[in-house]
């Protein structure tokens, strides 16, 4: 059954220096804004209800600022990631330094009150770690993860754990070990965000996983294969959102993508692309 017009989704885009959606100086500051609010506009025109943004140095002082930008392009932020923290400086809750770990923890623990203020998810994936997978490893991270989702829970924000294919990190690969962790640790405001881009690599059925998983999948992020925009591999989307319908689910599609041929195609086909697949 497709979407009626009370159900429309919610499509987002991430923005990310990583995949070359490049936001002069959101990482610094936005004293500059005209590159973060020309993205923005364009996104918005192109029909993008929101995006999904990098979670790095300075942006807690920027939040007021944050706000007013996306208020006026009538944009939700849709998510905080924190993979640049991982990417940037290495960062990772499963690693055998303690003081990195402990960086960690604070770092996302700044990151939940960033959150509450931009009422937004934090996003958390890459910056598990690619530790060797031990016993004391895993102990880590499911420490870590209680207590951000106690503190989660008092600041009435989100987690969304995005599992991250075997290449990348060591942890929670797929999506029924991610959810089959959340539950046996009562993580309450812990949710998963579920990417195709991984999916293809891990899963060994899709359905299956998503629907296992159903009432923890609070968030879905496409990108077709090798992180190409939607259409130019061979992911079967229409398999994805069949499920993804029949679970329910009503929340986010999110374009995660490289910019091919160049920004703006990729945006504006990856998003042509999404809209065939869920009304067909």
């Amino acid at each position: 059954m497709g979407y009626n017009c009370f159900e429309l989704p919610k499509y987002g885009y991430v923005i990310s220096e990583e995949i070359g959606y490049k936001v002069k100086n959101i990482f610094k500051d936005i004293n500059e804004q005209k590159d973060l609010e020309n993205g923005l506009k364009f996104l918005r025109e192109l029909g993008y209800d929101g995006v999904i943004l990098p979670l790095m140095f300075n942006i807690g002082i920027l939040v007021k600022q944050l706000n007013e930008i996306f208020k006026n392009f009538g944009l939700v932020i849709a998510g905080l990631s924190t993979d640049h923290y991982n990417t940037h400086l290495n960062y990772s809750f499963t690693s055998s330094n303690p003081v990195i770990r402990g960086r960690t923890l604070d770092v996302t623990m700044s990151g939940l009150s960033v959150a509450r203020e931009l009422s937004a998810p934090l996003v958390i994936g890459k910056i598990i770690g690619k530790s060797v997978r031990e016993e004391k490893s895993e102990v880590w991270l499911q420490a870590s993860l209680k207590i951000l989702d106690k503190r989660a829970k008092d600041f009435g924000v989100k987690i969304l754990i995005e599992p991250f294919n075997s290449y990348e990190t060591s942890f929670l690969n797929d999506i029924s070990e991610t959810y089959n962790l959340i539950k046996r640790l009562s993580l309450e405001n812990t949710g998963i965000l579920v990417n195709s881009y991984h999916m293809n690599i891990e899963e060994l059925r899709i359905e299956d996983a998503i629907e296992y998983s159903r009432e923890k999948i609070w968030h879905v992020k496409f990108s077709d294969t090798r992180r190409m925009p939607l259409g130019y591999g061979h992911i079967d989307f229409n398999r994805i959102v069949r499920v993804l319908k029949k679970i329910g689910y009503d929340g986010w599609y999110t374009v995660e993508c490289l910019p091919f041929p160049s920004i703006e195609d990729a945006a504006r086909n990856s998003l042509n692309y999404l809209r065939q697949t869920i009304f067909s």
